[in-house]
């Protein structure tokens, strides 16, 4: 292996690159790329253990969630000392710590590195003093870049603006790439009794519908949201629009899927989580590694967000043929189309939410379906794995 065919992926936890990219990884292995992959020891590095051509390596001194001058120091010369001794030709840095120090280490020893902005999150929305170091931060390390990425147009434009970033050094990634076969379409079944036939209809009103099945409502229409426990994922303005909801009492059930960020600025308590279960807001599933069996029983994929890079439980629940609601703010509105896949709703708006959510559930079958199918014909155009396959295939033969 030639040290011109050396690939390194840095991130802040193990998790995200499995999760995010490790179908990447492996075509980059099949492509004859010697593999490097940097990041925190957790319980999924282990993952990456039987991919001949991969090394893991892990940070120790990577604290994603402390900002201390002396801890971000200790991570640049650990970074700085693994990129001497493995010498890659090419650097991936993902999240704002890898992407600023790690930039600054692989410019110290002149390697080819692209920062990928997956998102600006709680540096961008939280304190000021924050905001203002991490653009200064940014603004010195992404010079050194032979290109930086965003996952949506937003993004892009707030680091040009700012001065963050030259725009002939950026590029817009369409996702992180969804893997279109095994997030496949499931049934489809009507649900709310708005879908249901007239009761004093007969079978002679209805010769066509002999051969196809009672599409009589079975069970409430499933809301649900995939996100980590945080406030920033708009889990508070869903549990208001779920008042609203139950007060007009829509058969409907709410879901919430995923893990608590204990340690995240804006984490909210599992005590929160238990009151709302208790008070039959939602159902909390729990966290999974394998959504698709939650996603294949939802109807309707919900996602207010304060603001995302690009959302794969969106892209996801599109590709299974799920319609989706959202927020109108960045990531989530370069993925939905007003009324054609989905509805966005005003960031921070709960009453908003609400009404999209209801005008979801009262919608005919037969619309609710072609939402679907909407959904999934944009991710097939846009935002497949292949497609994402081929876009850093590409670029790694015209970075320099």
């Amino acid at each position: 292996m030639t040290p011109g065919k050396s690939i390194a992926f840095v991130a802040n936890t193990s998790w995200s690159i499995y999760k995010f990219r490790l179908y990447l990884i492996k075509q980059l292995l099949a492509a004859g790329y010697n593999i490097y992959v940097l990041a925190p020891k957790d319980p999924y590095s282990a993952q990456f253990s039987g991919l001949p051509g991969l090394t893991f390596i892990e940070l120790k001194k990577f604290r994603s969630k402390r900002i201390s001058l002396l801890g971000d120091l200790q991570l640049y010369r650990e970074l700085l000392g693994h990129y001497r001794r493995i010498r890659p030709a090419y650097i991936f840095h993902y999240t704002i710590k890898a992407n600023i120090f790690g930039s600054l280490a692989a410019a110290r020893i002149k390697c080819i590195s692209v920062s990928v902005i997956t998102g600006l999150g709680y540096t961008f929305s939280g304190k000021r003093l924050l905001q203002t170091a991490a653009k200064i931060l940014y603004r010195r390390a992404l010079r050194k870049n032979a290109e930086t990425w965003f996952l949506n147009s937003d993004d892009q434009n707030i680091f040009i603006r700012e001065g963050l970033v030259r725009k002939e050094k950026t590029f817009l990634l369409p996702g992180e790439g969804v893997d279109a076969e095994a997030f496949y379409p499931s049934p489809y079944a009507a649900k709310n009794p708005s879908e249901s036939k007239n009761p004093h209809e007969t079978r002679a009103d209805h010769p066509d519908e002999a051969d196809h099945p009672d599409e009589s409502p079975k069970s409430p229409v499933t809301f649900l949201l995939i996100a980590r426990v945080i406030k920033h994922k708009g889990i508070y303005e869903y549990i208001e629009a779920i008042k609203r909801l139950q007060t007009k009492g829509l058969d409907a059930q709410f879901q919430l899927l995923g893990f608590f960020d204990e340690d995240n600025p804006v984490a909210i308590p599992r005590q929160q989580i238990e009151k709302w279960v208790s008070q039959n807001r939602i159902v909390y599933l729990g966290q999974a590694d394998d959504v698709r069996p939650f996603i294949a029983k939802a109807d309707c994929i919900v996602l207010p967000s304060y603001r995302e890079g690009m959302p794969l439980s969106l892209l996801e629940g599109a590709s299974m043929c799920k319609a989706l609601i959202a927020a109108d703010t960045a990531g989530c509105r370069e993925i939905i189309t007003e009324g054609i896949n989905g509805y966005l709703c005003a960031n921070k708006d709960s009453a908003d939410l609400a009404k999209k959510m209801e005008t979801y559930y009262r919608m005919p079958a037969a619309e609710k379906r072609q939402m679907g199918i909407e959904g999934r014909n944009r991710v097939l155009a846009r935002f497949t794995k292949e497609i994402i396959t081929g876009i850093y295939l590409d670029k790694l033969n015209t970075l320099r």
